[in-house]
């Protein structure tokens, strides 16, 4: 039974979600937002804090942990919700924590874990995408300061952050040693939020565009030290890329759970659904893909476990299960006939926020070349 010791840990979660999230998912998906006050009630949970090191206020869990945390929090039928959360406690929280000064995890850290205050994480730039390399956001040094400018896009969190971990390249000259994550405070004079992005799915999540206009930091805002930003990020990005795939199995149990039940409930000339032949293939070909992706998940999350190199394993999962899961929700959709294409069942909730992890954390033709140097070297 995967993730039998945090079964407890499991059963208290759907208990929580049933009572304080599930009731208000469909209020925040017409809405197009989620009250950022739900970080609080997460925060007095304790449920912000999982990767979090015990000396630094967390509950100091490992990536099983919170991959039952992932899972168990995906079938939520909210992605944008899920992840928006995810985010700021498992990614950025997680970086902070590892990475972060006492002063800084005082500042931030110690208030993301009550939802006092939330973070992002700023990869992205418009015309970059998923290229790391070709970002152009700088930092340039100022005496005792750094003064940055620049754009990111496709921000989670990006509207409602209280501090962003900025990945800017500070010297070109220094290749991949030339990148450093700054924190940043979005108060700050000439940070803004130029644009929030209207998406085809994950309505209830804030996704944005953010300017950097000659904005003035410490060198005290340097995540760990000048020039680690890239392996910062890379590290991140991995355990980013795991996260979303965790979650989609959590989505694609739930889609897949309420379309058996509807063959169960649909009869079309004279049979059940769930009755004919072709229709059970189908729906165990769906069950055949959450398996395979549990699988590798497993295998990924034990390599995490041994603190091993995983960034080509959990690039070649997320590439593979992401695509699967995306087809599996189409399926769902066609065997709803008619009403699948309606917002009054759920497959084409599961389908618009599950397409969106084929792109998210590294789109499927990135990862399929960082795969390919994984496997052929880098020459």
């Amino acid at each position: 039974m995967r993730y039998k010791e945090h079964q407890n840990f499991i059963d208290s979660l759907r208990k929580f979600l049933a009572q304080k999230v599930t009731p208000h998912v469909n209020e925040w998906e017409e809405k197009g937002d989620f009250p950022s006050e739900i970080f609080k009630t997460l925060g007095e949970a304790g449920y912000l804090g999982l990767l979090i090191n015990e000396d630094s206020g967390g509950v100091g869990g490992d990536y099983e942990l919170a991959a039952a945390w992932c899972e168990t929090f995906g079938e939520v039928p909210s992605v944008g919700f899920t992840v928006g959360v995810n985010m700021h406690s498992l990614v950025v929280g997680h970086a902070l924590d590892r990475f972060g000064s006492k002063r800084l995890k005082d500042i931030w850290l110690t208030p993301a874990i009550t939802g006092e205050k939330i973070g992002a994480y700023a990869f992205t730039e418009p015309g970059a995408g998923s290229d790391l390399a070709s970002l152009r956001t700088t930092a340039k040094r100022d005496g005792d300061s750094w003064v940055i400018n620049g754009a990111k896009t496709f921000i989670t969190n990006g509207c409602r952050a209280s501090f962003v971990l900025l990945l800017c390249r500070t010297d070109p000259t220094k290749g991949y040693n030339g990148f450093t994550t700054f924190v940043v405070d979005t108060k700050l004079p000439g940070f803004s939020v130029s644009k929030r992005l209207k998406k085809l799915g994950w309505l209830a999540s804030d996704t944005a565009e953010l300017t950097l206009e000659n904005v003035r930091v410490s060198n005290d805002d340097i995540l760990g030290e000048e020039g680690q930003g890239w392996i910062q990020s890379s590290e991140s990005l991995s355990w980013e890329r795991l996260m979303l795939t965790l979650t989609s199995i959590g989505g694609a149990k739930e889609c897949l759970k309420s379309t058996i039940q509807y063959c169960k409930d649909r009869v079309a000339f004279g049979k059940r659904l769930i009755d004919i032949d072709l229709i059970q293939e189908i729906l165990i070909d769906m069950k055949r893909v959450i398996l395979d992706g549990e699988i590798l998940c497993d295998k990924a999350i034990a390599l995490l476990q041994k603190g091993e190199d995983n960034r080509g394993i959990c690039a070649a999962v997320k590439r593979l299960v992401c695509d699967e899961l995306v087809e599996l929700a189409d399926k769902a959709i066609q065997l709803h006939g008619g009403y699948g294409y309606t917002t009054e069942f759920p497959p084409e909730r599961w389908w618009r926020d599950l397409r969106l992890m084929p792109i998210g954390g590294g789109t499927r033709e990135v990862l399929g070349n960082l795969v390919g140097k994984e496997i052929f070297g880098k020459g």
